[in-house]
């Protein structure tokens, strides 16, 4: 929490010792008359002890005046509220998304974080999807209708290949466009971000280098999830291309300023794709109270 104008708040402590004041003069007249008039009824009454509701009113002046002062220093609290980011899911559909070391299957475990991760995103987000397999393809441009997001990642199906660049690319070219990307605004760290999910090394296809420097040139920011257990090749089906690319994964989020995950179960990949929902849809921005508005139909109107 913060203050718009914080030097308001040293004023705070005038009310208070004014309304001590004022306190302490309600009981001097009494004691110079209990003085003067040691035998009069008057002194006797004025000997006694104050009643308490004489306090009332200086207490409850203190209390407005400091209300009033801490309003007029402007606080600002930090709502939740969301970036306005786009984002946009690569999913790896390659054969080897069929491996079972992640219950039931890779590819349904990639389903249902999926699915998770747009649940927990806000409603004003425009989020797309891109597979990589054979071949990248955009299979829900920027949209911030769930429902199509939904159904799209329950009809994904794998393919052979694994275009890791490919697949890269389409993702950033569907959050930024397709012609060349305007500069980025004066302390906008970047400009869109894209979530990519894979458990093998890329086949073929541009090099996942040159697709992550394209990808910082744009402005987006790239989070990569790596999903797989083991690194023997012997024990996938699909061998070699089985075995996760740790170093390629890690080397996408460092050249765009982003960051790895390693996901060995699918809870974990739940719970990856969970909290970066809420770190990528939302942020905390200092917000001051709104002033309010008049909203009168006439001039007679009261509030105006």
């Amino acid at each position: 929490m913060g203050w718009k104008y914080p030097l308001l708040l040293w004023l705070t402590a005038l009310p208070l010792l004014l309304a001590a004041a004022y306190a302490d003069l309600l009981r001097r007249p009494k004691r110079r008359l209990a003085v003067r008039f040691p035998a009069h009824p008057l002194a006797e009454a004025a000997a006694r002890r104050v009643s308490p509701r004489r306090y009332v009113a200086p207490a409850l002046f203190a209390g407005a005046a400091t209300a009033a002062l801490v309003a007029a220093a402007g606080p600002i609290v930090p709502l939740r509220t969301p970036t306005g980011h786009p984002v946009v899911l690569i999913i790896d559909v390659s054969r080897s998304m069929e491996e079972t070391d992640i219950a039931p299957t890779r590819i349904e475990a990639a389903r249902a974080a999926a699915r998770e991760f747009v649940r927990h995103l806000p409603r004003q987000s425009r989020v797309a999807l891109v597979t990589f397999g054979n071949y990248a393809s955009v299979v829900v441009p920027l949209t911030e209708r769930r429902e199509v997001m939904q159904d799209a990642i329950i009809a994904l199906r794998t393919q052979l290949r694994t275009q890791l660049g490919p697949g890269l690319l389409e993702g950033v070219r569907a959050v930024t466009g397709e012609g060349p990307a305007p500069p980025l605004a004066p302390g906008l760290p970047f400009r869109a971000v894209a979530i990519l999910l894979s458990d093998g090394r890329a086949s073929d296809g541009i090099a996942p280098e040159e697709a992550a420097q394209e990808a910082k040139r744009r402005g987006v920011r790239v989070v990569t999830v790596g999903l797989g257990t083991a690194a023997d090749p012997s024990t996938f089906r699909s061998g070699v291309f089985g075995v996760l690319d740790e170093p390629t994964l890690r080397m996408i989020a460092n050249e765009t300023g982003g960051r790895y995950y390693r996901a060995d179960e699918a809870g974990r990949l739940r719970e990856i794709y969970r909290d970066l929902a809420r770190a990528i849809g939302w942020t905390r921005r200092p917000t001051a109270p709104a002033a309010r508005r008049c909203c009168c139909s006439s001039p007679s109107d009261p509030c105006c």
